[in-house]
């Protein structure tokens, strides 16, 4: 595939998808766990599911060709994604983690501090003197987030990247909310790029997953015999809905943004609406780098609101189209509170620190018409 094509042709073409033995211009579903050897010493290409799939491999050839990268490992969730870094690590290694981040990601530093390894947390929006302020002899690996959830904070992939690289540290980011097409971390520099494929990727709500994709091919057999140990795959199944998803994420992708910038710049005019948190807007802290380093701002919109501590609630409950759930990412329109919802495991001094405090709302932009979300919300305000 030449590099001249756009994304919605490389969503649709990327990793040669068909199936081979059939003509099937989608993979089959390979549910089978084992697969026969054609002589004893002759082993056949898939030996057991856990280790490789025939429908779990054309997903990763996809993503991989999207994401720049060598190899992608499909597991079972983000979260197990994520883990699967953390057993790079010996234990005492020290973690740098971002104070802004995944109440999940956060829960699963948090548990990893308590006694295998030393983690510190800082705002990597700050650059590369927020990160030198926290580095130690015993530094292994920089958790990044960008943009942050929720506040969309933004992190220079490349200036951290590049710290990392000389001081003998990985670098991995959580590059779910930016997707593959409005950022290549790997083209940064940096090592690992993770996603929650059960956001943008699959897209429609009805998958759990999670991936890693790396350009170094030593590092990706350290990831592979983690992921066979533990088990943590993506089934066959969820692997072919990841597909389909991925073949129409350009499309999905760019009108949620598209409805985000809207929804942003309509908050932003609005008197009830204290602060909105978007890198798409032109006074947001890191507009400039979120301009440089992505294609697109997001589907992300969070904002804080004046009036009293029942004013998030008053608004939720007053949404039509926005839905009152977890996660994000899916072609419906979703919102939520995070102190609540997506970062309750936080502890309150966590979130103080990452100013997830007050009135604060997040909104997932689904694919709906931008001026039919914008009328939801003028209306929910109203109850404000």
């Amino acid at each position: 595939m030449t590099k001249k094509q756009g994304n919605s042709t490389r969503c649709v073409h990327a990793g040669d998808t068909h199936d081979a033995a059939t003509g099937g211009v989608m993979p089959a579903i390979h549910q089978s766990t084992t697969f026969a050897y054609p002589a004893m010493r002759e082993k056949p290409e898939h030996i057991y599911t856990r280790e490789s799939n025939p429908t779990r491999d054309a997903f990763e050839r996809a993503l991989t060709e999207l994401e720049g990268g060598s190899r992608t490992l499909a597991f079972a969730s983000g979260m197990a994604a994520s883990t699967a870094v953390l057993e790079l690590l010996t234990p005492g290694d020290h973690i740098i983690g971002p104070a802004n981040v995944y109440g999940g990601s956060f829960n699963m530093l948090r548990v990893a501090g308590e006694g295998r390894f030393e983690v510190s947390y800082v705002h990597q929006n700050e650059g590369p003197p927020a990160l030198r302020a926290a580095w130690r002899k015993n530094t292994r690996l920089v958790w990044m987030e960008t943009p942050s959830n929720p506040l969309m904070h933004i992190t220079d992939l490349k200036a951290l990247s590049e710290l990392c690289a000389a001081n003998g540290a990985l670098s991995c980011v959580d590059s779910t909310l930016a997707t593959p097409l409005a950022t290549r971390p790997l083209a940064l520099g940096v090592d690992i790029s993770m996603h929650s494929i059960t956001k943008y990727i699959a897209g429609h709500s009805d998958v759990l997953g999670g991936t890693l994709t790396v350009s170094d091919s030593d590092l990706a057999g350290r990831l592979m015999q983690v992921r066979n140990r533990t088990g943590g795959v993506l089934a066959p199944l969820d692997s072919y809905l990841a597909l389909r998803g991925l073949k129409t994420m350009e499309l999905r992708v760019r009108r949620q943004f598209s409805n985000a910038s809207r929804v942003a710049e309509e908050l932003q005019a609005h008197g009830k609406v204290a602060q909105v948190h978007y890198p798409g807007l032109a006074d947001h802290p890191q507009h400039a780098l979120a301009d440089k380093q992505m294609d697109g701002f997001g589907a992300i919109v969070s904002f804080h609101l004046h009036g009293d501590e029942n004013a998030p609630e008053r608004l939720l409950n007053a949404l039509d189209l926005f839905t009152i759930a977890e996660s994000l990412g899916g072609v419906e329109s979703l919102a939520g509170f995070p102190p609540l919802m997506s970062h309750a495991t936080m502890t309150p001094e966590a979130r103080r620190a990452a100013g997830i405090t007050g009135n604060l709302v997040r909104l997932s932009c689904g694919i709906e018409d931008a001026a039919d979300l914008v009328t939801d919300l003028l209306q929910a305000l109203e109850q404000v």
